[in-house]
């Protein structure tokens, strides 16, 4: 893929992951908690902390420009 290919996918997953930051599906529920103690909205922003950092390494390999020196 191209450096630009990659920049695209990189600018989409920004917008997904901006969008999905607000849990809005698990508004005004109280669902129990995962394995009895970790609460859901909790469990959800460590998943997605998880994913913007992999978005993270994803950007530092392929969009990121390498020094050329000027």
């Amino acid at each position: 893929m191209t450096r630009r290919q990659h920049r695209r996918i990189f600018w989409v997953l920004v917008v997904v992951l901006a969008a999905l930051h607000v849990d809005f599906f698990n508004h005004g529920t109280s669902p129990p908690p995962i394995f009895g103690w970790l609460p859901v909205d909790l469990a959800y922003h460590m998943v997605w902390v998880i994913a913007a950092a992999a978005l993270v390494l994803y950007f530092t390999r392929y969009v990121w420009r390498d020094y050329d020196g000027s």
